[in-house]
């Protein structure tokens, strides 16, 4: 498969989860926790809200290059899918925290209330694993080769 349908695949993946694990780390710690996401498939950017004060948000402010991952339960082993990622947590402000917080509160209108701030999440590379393609297929990518086409 070449890179465009790659690509194909892991947006559609994005778009149809809402989860996904957020791995940070800070002087010689680490942490992981579970946020709900919407994707921006187009930037490769995932938003999300969390507050500064927590674990996760202490850290990455500390240091925003975090790895992480999306996938979904199943028990079926032909249909495994899920990816690994990589990037950077990105402080939202202005205009582009309110375009994120409006598209975050069309997917959970639960949200609209929150004060919570808003954060984006660029993903600078990917790894997805999809056994529906085959077992063990896996599938790449990464914002500099994208970059540099």
């Amino acid at each position: 498969m070449d890179g465009q349908h790659d690509l194909s695949e892991i947006r559609r993946y994005l778009k149809k989860n809402h989860v996904f694990t957020l791995c940070t780390t800070a002087d010689s710690e680490l942490w992981c926790a579970s946020c709900f996401y919407v994707a921006d498939t187009d930037a490769m950017l995932l938003y999300f809200l969390t507050e500064p004060h927590t674990q996760h948000g202490t850290m990455m402010q500390q240091n925003p290059q975090v790895a992480g991952t999306v996938s979904a339960q199943t028990v079926t082993v032909a249909k495994i899918r899920g990816i690994q990622f990589r990037g950077e947590v990105i402080a939202l402000s202005d205009e582009a925290a309110k375009q994120a917080r409006a598209q975050y509160c069309r997917r959970f209108p639960v949200a609209i209330a929150a004060k919570t701030p808003v954060w984006g999440l660029r993903l600078d590379e990917i790894k997805m694993v999809n056994n529906t393609l085959g077992f063990g297929k896996k599938l790449h990518w990464s914002r500099i080769s994208a970059d540099s086409e």
